[in-house]
């Protein structure tokens, strides 16, 4: 392929027909992932109901949640996305979801569009890209639910790339997407280390560009926060600061401990990072899925190390055959094998993280490492007959996830799950019991299911302190919620209803 342009190549037609039916095939994945997200009230806590009730709340003009209620960190973006939908369709799990399906979609559309437009074949682009495109049940829920950012950081690190020459608009994107996700500042040291040899990176006018729109953002945001209720619509306790108290939060949770660090980092990546490839079974129950099917299975696993092990032993192969390669797509691989290395080198410190518990959404970055292998590997690999195995074996992996997450749609639909939470808000509807107090964990979903028809206080972690306010200025008509076991003349499904 000739015609080399920066980033880009000139494609022929027939590449530009097989881009089409790549991407489409890559957004069928995409929307078979978020049939269960979508269609089911499964995996909705206490924290994603908060952000249902942020955009409630958006679409009201009751409050500008800036950040997640009740804390320094993590911007409000999803619940502002979700806030036009609320405004013409009203409060549900589904509006609240939809927007963040519509993010799965572009970043899965990004990835292969990017990779093809490098050079690689779109078939081959198509199957570098799965591990950002094809995720098991269990990511796919995690993904496609409302927990503040969970595939976004794919987004702008992707995005930052494609403006990496444009100072000022990634000063600015990378202080919006930190604000949104720490993960995302990662770009910066790592595109510094593939960038270094640059003169233009590393300008001092491009520098202070850089630093001026990530200022600028923040600065922004100071402002904004400083002015604005960390706890929800007004009623109740009224706090507000600097930005600079989510980086204060993050530090207290770095650790030095070198044998829990090593303790944390065997785990993800032998029991985390398996998992979400589908390498190895898991029982989704333990997810919070009323199923008892499990998904991921060994076979998966090893056609995946396979291709691991053959294309590395075939890159390398090539490398020394041919070592000179085109610079751009040689740095944007080494560019995500760093975000890779830097994340799980973080991930570590974190004393948040319990033995044996990984948490792979603190790992985000870690599977783009297969995404750089695969896509160095089908950008130098020659023999055609390698290029097909490769693909296969990634596709016969990939068809893992979505076999599973097709399973799963089966047997909900077969089986719907039991809703307590709907069930719940529901029967305190039908009773007219405006107040309540529960545990966190249930306090806001019944709240947001209800549509604040019932107001629900926390008696654990408080989000919204006007609720609070709310049910203790009608402490005499408000019922307590106890989950079962418990003693109470009433039951409702998972919970005995106390009143005072």
């Amino acid at each position: 392929m000739s015609g080399a342009t920066g980033d880009c190549v000139t494609e022929p037609a027939g590449h530009r027909r097989e881009l089409v039916v790549c991407l489409a095939v890559a957004a069928a994945i995409v929307m078979l992932q978020a049939v269960v997200p979508l269609r089911f009230e499964q995996v909705f806590d206490s924290d994603q109901a908060v952000y249902g009730l942020m955009a409630k709340h958006l679409s009201e003009l009751r409050a500008f949640p800036l950040f997640f209620y009740g804390q320094n960190y993590m911007l409000g973006v999803q619940s502002w996305l979700a806030a036009p939908l609320f405004l013409i369709g009203g409060p549900s799990v589904t509006l609240l979801r939809a927007p963040i399906v519509l993010l799965n979609l572009t970043v899965a559309l990004g990835f292969v569009w990017f990779l093809s437009r490098q050079g690689r074949r779109p078939r081959y682009a198509l199957a570098a890209a799965l591990p950002v495109v094809a995720f098991t049940p269990a990511r796919a829920l995690e993904l496609g639910a409302a927990y503040g950012a969970g595939i976004e950081p794919y987004g702008y690190v992707l995005a930052l790339w494609l403006v990496r020459r444009r100072p000022l608009a990634f000063g600015a994107l990378l202080g919006f997407g930190t604000l949104h996700r720490e993960f995302t500042f990662l770009a910066l040291p790592a595109l510094a280390l593939v960038s270094w040899r640059d003169p233009a990176f590393r300008s001092p006018r491009s520098l202070a560009a850089r630093a001026g729109g990530f200022a600028a953002v923040w600065l922004v945001a100071d402002a904004i926060k400083r002015n604005v209720n960390l706890y929800g619509p007004p009623g109740g306790a009224w706090e507000a600061g600097s930005v600079t108290l989510g980086a204060q939060t993050f530090a207290q949770w770095l650790s030095l401990d070198l044998p829990a660090y090593a303790e944390r980092i065997r785990d993800l990546l032998l029991q985390g990072i398996p998992q979400v490839l589908g390498a190895r079974p898991y029982p989704m129950r333990s997810y919070g899925v009323a199923t008892d099917l499990e998904a991921g299975s060994l076979v998966a696993g090893a056609v995946l190390a396979v291709a691991v092990v053959a294309a590395l032993a075939r890159v390398l192969r090539a490398r020394r055959a041919v070592p000179a390669a085109p610079r751009e797509p040689a740095r944007f691989t080494a560019y995500l094998v760093w975000l890779a290395v830097l994340n799980l080198g973080i991930y570590g410190l974190n004393d948040g993280i319990l033995p044996d518990n990984p948490v792979p959404r603190y790992g985000l970055f870690v599977p783009l490492v297969l995404v750089a292998l695969f896509a160095v590997y089908f950008a130098v690999e020659r023999s055609r007959a390698w290029r097909a195995g490769i693909a296969l074996a990634l596709a016969v992996w990939a068809a893992g996830a979505v076999f599973d997450n097709g399973r799963l749609v089966r047997q909900l639909m077969r089986e719907p799950p039991p809703r307590p939470h709907r069930e719940m808000a529901d029967y305190l509807v039908s009773r007219g019991i405006r107040y309540a107090r529960a545990s966190y964990w249930d306090a806001y979903v019944i709240t947001f299911l209800a549509n604040e028809q019932v107001i629900v206080a926390s008696t654990g972690t408080v989000r919204i302190s006007a609720y609070q306010a709310e049910v203790e200025q009608h402490a005499s008509e408000a019922v307590t919620l106890v989950r079962l076991p418990c003693d109470g003349e009433t039951k409702v499904a998972a919970w005995c209803i106390v009143e005072e």
